[in-house]
């Protein structure tokens, strides 16, 4: 029953047009698409913006139910936060209900961030989706490369990056798996009984050791592939490909209409 359901950050293989495309291709968008919906300032750049995920989700239309499984949590925190914004921002009062003055422009900023924090979500789990983590540090050591003329130890950041790539899935999955053994024990393991020792003992204690014993082995294998102990090299060179140059002329496009839209009206 675990195994069934998309894991946070987790690759899913598929032959999607986004999984062919190249990974540097898969980041640069992604990085014009955040762009774009972080200066619509308008309602109608703020479409345009969701047109752009909208076409870039029917490009992987086989993985939009996994999609929406991954993003369920995280709507539920925009939600919540938009309604804390809406009654701290101050503002003109809508209404009066004790010491809750919900306003205006606390509904206009909720609603404007709640719509920006989606779709950058969004774009940036159909990345991890159609991605492997390994390719995904990659593209992001491409596009940092440059950082190695400030000595900036890019190699060591993107190791890192990809380590939580992956261990971070593999923490939840060992959280949910942790949570089934002990309920199926007995133990009251509940939102309300992990305020208490015993219970966050029961929790805490086989995650350390099991996230121990992981950073051991990886460790073991990081020094049996004798890593930093010279320049790292890759078995797959990557090449961009048409389709790759015409994504990234329509992804720039977009954004452009993005900006034209935002400013001039």
């Amino acid at each position: 029953m675990l195994g069934n359901a998309p894991r946070f950050l987790s690759y899913q293989g598929g032959d999607t047009f986004l999984h062919r495309l190249d990974p540097r291709t898969k980041l640069l968008g992604v990085g014009g698409l955040v762009a774009a919906v972080l200066i619509a300032s308008v309602p109608f750049g703020m479409i345009a913006a969701y047109g752009l995920g909208v076409i870039a989700g029917l490009l992987a239309v086989s993985l939009l139910p996994a999609l929406t499984k991954v993003l369920r949590p995280m709507f539920v925190l925009i939600v919540l936060f938009g309604l804390l914004l809406v009654i701290v921002t101050p503002g003109k009062a809508l209404a009066h209900w004790w010491i809750i003055v919900p306003t205006r422009d606390g509904i206009d900023l909720a609603i404007r961030l709640g719509l920006q924090a989606l779709l950058i979500v969004s774009a940036t789990s159909l990345m991890s989706l159609t991605t492997p983590p390994l390719a995904v540090a990659g593209a992001l050591e491409w596009a940092m490369g440059w950082l190695r003329h400030f000595r900036v130890p890019v190699q060591d950041i993107i190791a890192m990056v990809a380590i939580g790539l992956t261990f971070v899935p593999l923490l939840i999955e060992e959280t949910q798996k942790v949570f089934a053994a002990q309920r199926a024990r007995g133990a009251d393991i509940g939102v309300n009984a992990l305020l208490e020792e015993e219970a966050m003992g029961a929790l805490l204690i086989p995650l350390l050791l099991a996230n121990l014993r992981r950073g051991e082995e990886l460790a073991d294998s990081m020094e049996a592939r004798l890593y930093a102990t010279g320049p790292r090299t890759s078995m797959t060179e990557r090449r961009f490909q048409t389709a790759d140059v015409w994504t990234l002329a329509a992804a720039a496009v977009g954004v452009a209409v993005v900006a034209l839209i935002s400013f001039l009206l």
